[in-house]
């Protein structure tokens, strides 16, 4: 004989089972596993158990509304008095048993305090007349089980315990790059949302294109200088040398002669200097800038020069002012009436354009474009191109038979350093970790750079190179010889923290109000009992 019966679906078996138990802890008998014995009719076994127990506890659930033995469990119940309805999910009670109340238990578990059960308790005792046993169920959890002092005390282990973590953390710091180089050559990187970026634009004496497809323009008037009559002393054509030439068409296009390499065109204002407009590349664009040698002209000079590499872009416009020098050698030039030369060798030309536009459009071949802009020594100290986000930086070039000679063993072709002056790598929020050295023997490459940032490059006033600085995180630097020795300027975060005090003070405040709440908590329930 049992205190009390539970009706169930015998999919609901996973629920009942731990309910079960948590009723006889508190010193009732339940029938509930339907151990029927051999030999007995299952019907009337639980007729019997169902007309000894005091209380019939029927579980409504999604299963058990669509069970048969369940409806005729809680009809025989609810006549005989008995009938405790609850639920464990949202089903529907059927008809017939809705017009008693039920405790609903859909949250609960077991060991824990439910209002629910709580007053199901009552509803059991006042049928079976008969108190439950006070017991607890199950262990206290850990924050009553500590005594309160500790865990105001907490904050002191607990911040002890941070500071070994972060001193084992090492993080990557953000460094500034500051050298002098006859070559760079870059990826360019995504900034935030952009797909594409612009590296801006220059003012040049002149300007180089080779590996152009075409060169287009709108002139007014066009002349040609007999290539026989030039003057080597002077530099210059006599004015005897130039012949005016008919427009066909009102554009002139300039074809590079595929059949060759050696295509190239030169641009020279006669105005002033000539601008370079903006050059848009894409991100993941390879990027190469390269000094060139320098030349020595009677008229002007000691100059200096750049070549300009840049792999998938299209097309670029040069503004040379409404009066300027072509120069071409291996081209073929459409839109001019019989040309007294032959076009595949050096030609120069004058050329007048109208007011507006004075532009000349240049479109590149499909592999990268190439410009050699040049200045006078001096007028071009000033920066070239900036706030280029990149990803790799390299600073080699390809070694030559002259940097064989001597006491460096370096065979022709290979990686050599470009660095034309020694450099230094800083940590400007990190003053502590000191600087790391780059020798201008140093084939230096900067790799898995993280928000960084070249921020200027410029040539420099004494013609040693170009200078470049950059800003931001890089992960990986390495040379010919291996990995800079960079270990004792990591940083870690503990350094992060403690050279960041607002850092600090936040991180502290955190950590001393959620044990010292935790503990004040556990203080006012001691206080309530």
């Amino acid at each position: 004989m049992s205190d009390i019966f539970i009706s169930y679906s015998s999919k609901d078996r996973p629920w009942v089972e731990p309910f079960a138990k948590a009723l006889e802890t508190h010193g009732w008998s339940v029938w509930w596993d339907r151990n029927i014995p051999t030999g007995g009719s299952f019907n009337a076994e639980i007729r019997k158990e169902l007309s000894a127990a005091t209380c019939a506890i029927v579980v409504w659930s999604e299963q058990s509304v669509e069970s048969e033995w369940v409806q005729a469990e809680a009809a025989e119940a609810k006549q005989q008095e008995k009938y405790l309805p609850i639920k464990i999910n949202e089903s529907k009670i059927p008809l017939g048993f809705t017009q008693r109340t039920y405790q609903s238990l859909m949250d609960w578990e077991a060991g824990v305090e439910h209002a629910g059960f709580s007053q199901l308790l009552k509803d059991i005792e006042r049928l079976i007349k008969r108190p439950p046993k006070q017991i607890i169920v199950g262990p206290k959890p850990w924050w009553k089980r500590v005594h309160p002092i500790w865990l105001v005390s907490t904050p002191a282990a607990l911040a002890a315990l941070v500071a070994l973590g972060l001193m084992l953390w090492h993080i990557p710091a953000q460094v500034k790059v500051d050298l002098t180089t006859e070559r760079i050559e870059f990826v360019v990187g995504a900034k935030q949302s952009q797909d594409s970026f612009t590296l801006g634009g220059m003012v040049a004496d002149s300007v180089g294109i080779e590996n152009f497809d075409t060169i287009t323009f709108a002139p007014t008037a066009i002349e040609v200088a007999d290539p026989s009559q030039y003057q080597v002393k002077e530099d210059k054509f006599p004015d005897k040398a130039w012949r005016k030439l008919a427009l066909v068409d009102s554009e002139l296009t300039v074809i590079s002669n595929h059949q060759t390499r050696l295509s190239r065109a030169v641009v020279e204002g006669k105005e002033g200097p000539i601008k370079l407009d903006s050059i848009a590349v894409k991100s993941e664009a390879r990027v190469s800038l390269e000094t060139r040698e320098k030349e020595k002209r009677e008229k002007k000079g000691k100059t200096e020069g750049i070549t300009i590499k840049v792999a998938g872009q299209n097309e670029f416009i040069l503004n040379p002012g409404r009066q300027f020098t072509f120069v071409t050698d291996h081209v073929e030039i459409r839109g001019i009436k019989d040309l007294p030369f032959r076009q595949d060798e050096e030609l120069t030309y004058r050329v007048t354009l109208p007011e507006q536009p004075s532009r000349v459009m240049v479109k590149a071949q499909s592999d990268q474009l190439v410009l050699l802009p040049t200045f006078v020594l001096g007028q071009s100290a000033r920066n070239v191109f900036g706030g280029i986000p990149v990803s790799t930086l390299d600073f080699t070039r390809q070694a030559s038979e002259a940097d064989g000679g001597g006491q460096t063993l370096v065979k022709a072709g290979e990686r050599v350093s470009a660095l034309t002056g020694d450099g230094t790598i800083t940590f400007p929020d990190y003053s502590h970790l000191g600087t790391v050295p780059i020798r201008q023997n140093e084939a230096v490459g900067l790799e898995h750079l993280d928000g960084f940032i070249i921020t200027e490059i410029s040539l420099t006033t004494n013609g040693t190179g170009i200078h470049l600085k950059g800003l931001g995180i890089a992960k990986e630097i390495r040379t010919r010889n291996g990995q800079i020795p960079i270990q004792s300027h990591r940083l870690t975060a503990l350094d992060a923290l403690w050279h960041n005090a607002q850092l600090a003070v936040f991180a502290t405040i955190i950590a001393a109000v959620f044990t010292t709440t935790l503990g004040a908590y556990r203080l006012w329930k001691e206080f309530k009992r």
